[in-house]
């Protein structure tokens, strides 16, 4: 009996990138695991859940009452399945993904900083891009849990419930645009949030810096546009920086029009957040790894 096949075999190395995919996934394992995570998606799908219900309701009284189901929508512009029916219901989810990333930041990576799971990672075949690529899918999936996937199902009935062919050919643009918003939050919030906890791991002191950055800097922008009459102090808000630029991605008519004159000053605070959150992410981590 030949036994070279089982003497000769030779482990074939994945690619390192791939390395990614295990990371977030045992980031996301732990964030499951707390039932506060189960409570806060729960407020999450509530608004969703509502507009469901909502853009059923509205569908069925067209059919059936057409007059009346044309007056509410003009009453309830929201629920006309246009863009702005989806920008705005990913604006409204905005808080409870808030809330959810403070609680959920500390047990998808500050963990690792405080009990040596930084160090466990590093001592494998990744680099420090590899452990913050999987950290930063982790948090990308779980934003994407409360704002993108919910957004693509009401589009999805949206279209099912009248002229499916009509309405995905005259629309399909509002697929695009849903996944660009999605993507912007993501990205943005997951570069900082993982900024954040590289820096301060644990939960009280992360909790009160993501409550400063977007419950007390939007009211304060909003004071000093007011007292100095100068719009360009509301760029503080970086939430609405987010919603102004993202809203593009559903075309020029979703834009505010309060928000067209400070478009590309929006955009400019989100690029600098992102490129300075990715600099103090690499050189802590990389701090970190020395120190361990």
């Amino acid at each position: 009996m030949n036994d070279s096949s089982a003497t000769d075999w030779i482990e074939r190395p994945r690619a390192a990138w791939l390395a990614i995919w295990p990371i977030a996934l045992t980031a996301l394992r732990l964030v499951f695991r707390r039932k506060l995570f189960w409570l806060m998606l729960g407020f999450a799908l509530l608004n969703f859940l509502f507009v469901f219900g909502a853009i059923y309701l509205l569908a069925t009284l067209k059919a059936e009452q057409p007059e009346i189901g044309k007056m509410l929508s003009v009453m309830l512009p929201d629920l006309a399945g246009t863009g702005k029916t989806f920008l705005n219901f990913m604006l409204a989810q905005g808080t409870v993904t808030m809330i959810l990333l403070a609680f959920a930041g500390s047990v998808l990576a500050g963990n690792d900083h405080l009990r040596g799971g930084l160090t466990f990672y590093l001592s494998r075949r990744i680099s420090v891009l590899h452990y913050a690529g999987g950290k930063l899918l982790a948090i990308g999936l779980l934003v994407s849990l409360t704002t993108t996937l919910p957004a693509l199902v009401l589009f999805l009935e949206q279209g099912m419930l009248g002229d499916t062919a009509k309405y995905f050919s005259e629309n399909y643009t509002i697929a695009f645009g849903i996944l660009g918003y999605g993507g912007l939050i993501a990205v943005t919030l997951g570069l900082l949030l993982f900024a954040l906890v590289s820096w301060m791991p644990r939960p009280v002191p992360l909790v009160m810096s993501w409550a400063c950055l977007f419950f007390f800097l939007p009211v304060l922008s909003e004071i000093l546009s007011r007292v100095f009459d100068d719009r360009q102090w509301r760029l503080l808000n970086l939430w609405r920086d987010i919603y102004a630029v993202g809203s593009r991605c559903f075309g020029e008519a979703a834009v505010r029009s309060r928000d067209v004159a400070q478009l590309s000053e929006a955009s400019a605070v989100i690029v600098a957040v992102c490129l300075l959150s990715f600099i103090a992410i690499v050189f802590r981590i990389r701090q970190l790894r020395h120190q361990s």
